[in-house]
């Protein structure tokens, strides 16, 4: 019975090695097919409004994209949430139309209409079937030029405002990335909240509104995408025949490059009902038109741009130390930031902080494989198909490109721009943009649970919940 055994035991090894010997190495990985983004038209009307037509005949639909260059940096210092609140109020009523009148107006036609803003832009966005888009046109240009701004409504919007806040100012992620924004940008408006403070919100009067929208909505710093069953020709025609006589105006600028960190701190938002505790470690990088933007953009990736970053990998599936951990960049047309974002148990704070720190650092003092950089390469490349399948995706795109001042070759050239990214340059930018040893950390849980555990890393800022002030950099009331 042993001889047996042993017999069958060396056929099985036999068959085993042969197999592996045989088996062929796995295909070198073939180059990602060639994208390329459909050709697009530009003008510019003589009120200095710039116009996108790219004709898309998928669908019977046409999209509409406004995009104004003025956002929450140019709120009030002392009122964060103005711009924010000026372009909700956009479709609550014009000088000729009802708020209910817009939208059964829109319903009736089965179009959409919208508007908000963030940091750097408000958007106005509509959608119609191509034999509606006059009256696309019609509805965009009477909310962006003839808004009423009435009081009943701000007063309306305040309120529900001010109750969407207080119930995320329960939440430790929302709190994370709010009082992160504040203390990495510090007093520049970058770190002030888009949509306004508890305390901001209230103070917010009508002649705010009236004077942010008379100040900043102006066809000269904006750009019309329409992207659809149009030709070009027709679509400059409408541009020119809704928008022509928006009336351009001199516009304050924003000295958007003042906007950096100032170095490592350390600060512990203390909320002792808390059972996890939300992480957050970055700081300032390259402006969204700086050349070395693809290669902090593939950097980024690498640390934790998906499931397989090296962040998730050490933090979730090696420790199961998390459920996630990702790593960032916030554009910007200041410097933007690079940042990661994880959350643990309590006890296990200190190590999890760590090791964020940890593989940060090896970014910057080892050399990426190849094999790595090319993976997270080939993933934002072979994601960028997704991003233009719809005429919306299309308008945004293009509207972007307008924002962040990036060419009439951006979208060409995006896909050689990212693959042409190196693993020297990855070393290059990491060494130069990043640094543990100056980054913004936050952490949002019960300090008692694990600020002990962050002595080593220098002075600790702890601020209870209670006390907590995000309309200053100190934080504190």
């Amino acid at each position: 019975m042993r001889v047996h055994k042993f017999i069958l035991a060396s056929i099985l090894l036999f068959i085993v090695s042969t197999a592996s010997a045989q088996r062929p190495a796995p295909p070198e990985p073939q180059p990602l097919a060639k994208v390329s983004f459909p050709a697009y038209q530009t003008r510019k009307l003589p009120n200095g409004l710039t116009v996108y037509a790219l004709e898309h005949h998928e669908q019977p639909t046409v999209a509409l994209r406004l995009l104004i260059t003025a956002g929450a940096v140019n709120d009030p210092n002392e009122l964060p949430g103005v711009a924010s609140m000026t372009a909700d109020l956009l479709t609550e009523g014009t000088k000729t139309r009802k708020a209910t009148e817009i939208a059964e107006t829109i319903d009736q036609v089965g179009a959409s209409l919208s508007a908000a803003a963030d940091m750097e832009s408000t958007i106005v966005n509509a959608s119609a079937l191509t034999d509606s888009v006059d009256l696309a046109f019609e509805l965009m240009t009477d909310v962006v030029m003839n808004p009423t701004f009435e009081e009943e409504e701000l007063a309306r919007l305040k309120e529900q405002a001010l109750s969407g806040l207080t119930a995320a100012m329960e939440d430790p992620d929302f709190i994370a990335d709010a009082v992160f924004d504040r203390v990495v940008y510090g007093s520049h408006s970058y770190g002030h909240m888009a949509d306004g403070t508890l305390e901001s919100i209230p103070k917010v009067k009508r002649a705010d509104i009236v004077k942010f929208h008379e100040t900043f909505y102006a066809p000269n710093i904006s750009a019309l995408a329409i992207v659809g069953d149009l030709k070009p020709e027709e679509a400059f025609k409408m541009a020119e025949r809704w928008f022509g006589n928006w009336k351009q105006r001199t516009v304050p600028r924003i000295d958007v490059a003042a906007a950096k960190s100032a170095g490592r701190r350390i600060v512990v938002i203390d909320k002792p009902d808390a059972v996890q505790t939300e992480i957050r470690v970055g700081q300032t990088t390259v402006a969204r038109k700086d050349p070395d933007y693809f290669s902090v953009l593939v950097s980024s990736y690498i640390l934790g741009g998906s499931s397989q970053g090296r962040l998730n990998q050490v933090l979730r599936q090696e420790r199961g130390l998390t459920y996630g951990a990702y790593a960032s960049i916030k554009p910007r047309k200041g410097p933007g930031v690079f940042y990661s974002v994880t959350d643990t148990r309590t006890d296990k704070t200190g190590e999890a902080l760590q090791l964020v720190i940890d593989e940060i650092q090896k970014l910057r003092s080892q050399t990426v494989p190849e094999p790595e950089a090319r993976d997270a390469k080939n993933f934002i490349i072979g994601s960028f198909p997704l991003s233009i399948e719809l005429p919306g995706d299309l308008a945004t795109r293009l509207t972007t490109i307008f924002l962040y001042e990036l060419g009439d070759t951006y979208l060409e050239t995006f896909r050689d721009r990212i693959a042409a990214v190196s693993t020297a340059d990855i070393r290059r930018v990491s060494n130069d943009k990043l640094t543990a040893a100056g980054a913004t950390i936050v952490l949002v849980g019960n300090a008692s649970g694990f600020k002990s555990s962050l002595e080593k890393l220098g002075k600790v800022e702890v601020v209870s919940i209670q006390d907590l002030d995000l309309n200053t950099p100190a934080l504190k009331r």
